[in-house]
């Protein structure tokens, strides 16, 4: 069973050291990897010229790399990010997010979640480990368990996006779509909204209880205005963009996008009360090796970002 997800780099004001002009450079190529700039690109470079220093204390240079790695993830370079995580670990076997990254990489449920359990282990206030350890309890079919992890993710960060986020997919999965609407609306109204995907969530949860699911994106619709995926599907729950549009957008995705587009067509169907045709669409959908838990689709940037 895949499990692997891209790990998308929050943007934070990164501070560069002072000092000599020689060791100010040091110090800020450092701090540009490990703090992050959201440029992944630009970014992925400073980590390659830290980790080039001669020198480095093993834990430094173990969280560079681990550093390094979530970047490398993102701009779809599994095999270098599994290379930067092992030589992580190799130096420091006490690195939490190491293993949470590794873990998220794993090819079978058992490795990922040995991974995560380690993880939690090492630190058990790891929020987002504990997100994605009950995200793959969801996924492996227990609902107890997941909302077990959820429950301590949030107690210690109630702002845990991964959490709310996946606890919403959940419950919609459950049919208790009041509660998950509200997960939703709880993940849209954080800074920086880490699952923009939740929009539709919203739409089709909204839709499930008798209401306008089109409505529901009104707030959120800008964000969509440069047409990268899945915003074929934002127009088509907001009354945009077409059928037409949207089937021939899908038909350039492929793996779980295609298949996550599938579904949301599918509820859209339904929502209109068109049956057979949602029916169609979810034969789709089931036909996936993992159709009940296609709930990310990370909206890709432009290269120069």
């Amino acid at each position: 069973m895949a499990l692997h997800y891209r790990v998308v780099a929050l943007s934070w004001v990164v501070c560069l050291g002072l000092g000599t002009a020689a060791d100010a450079q040091v110090r800020g190529d450092g701090e540009a990897c490990l703090a992050g700039s959201g440029q992944v690109h630009l970014d992925e470079a400073y980590c390659r010229r830290a980790l080039s220093r001669e020198n480095l204390a093993p834990a430094e240079r173990a969280s560079l790399l681990t550093a390094r790695a979530s970047l490398l993830l993102s701009l779809g370079e599994d095999e270098a990010a599994c290379a930067d995580l092992d030589r992580a670990l190799a130096l420091n076997p006490a690195s939490a997010k190491a293993y949470l990254l590794r873990g998220l990489m794993q090819s079978s449920a058992p490795m990922a979640l040995a991974d995560l359990n380690r993880a939690i282990d090492l630190n058990p206030f790891f929020a987002e480990a504990l997100a994605y350890r009950g995200r793959l309890h969801f996924l492996t079919a227990d609902a107890s368990a997941a909302l077990a992890d959820f429950a301590r993710a949030l107690t210690i960060q109630p702002g845990s996006s991964p959490a709310l986020f996946f606890k919403g997919v959940l419950r919609f999965h459950q049919g208790r779509f009041d509660r998950a609407a509200g997960l939703f609306r709880e993940v849209l109204a954080l800074v920086p909204v880490q699952h923009p995907i939740a929009v539709l969530w919203l739409a089709a949860a909204m839709a499930r209880q008798g209401g306008d699911g089109g409505a529901a994106l009104e707030p959120y619709i800008w964000w969509w205005e440069d047409g990268v995926w899945p915003a074929p599907l934002v127009q088509l729950w907001a009354g945009t963009g077409t059928l037409q549009q949207t089937t021939a957008a899908l038909a350039a995705q492929n793996g779980d996008a295609r298949v996550q587009g599938a579904f949301f067509i599918a509820e859209w169907h339904l929502a209109k009360g068109e049956r057979d045709a949602a029916r169609r669409w979810r034969a789709l959908v089931r036909a996936h090796p993992k159709p009940f838990m296609l709930e990310v689709i990370v909206a890709r940037g432009r290269p120069s970002d």
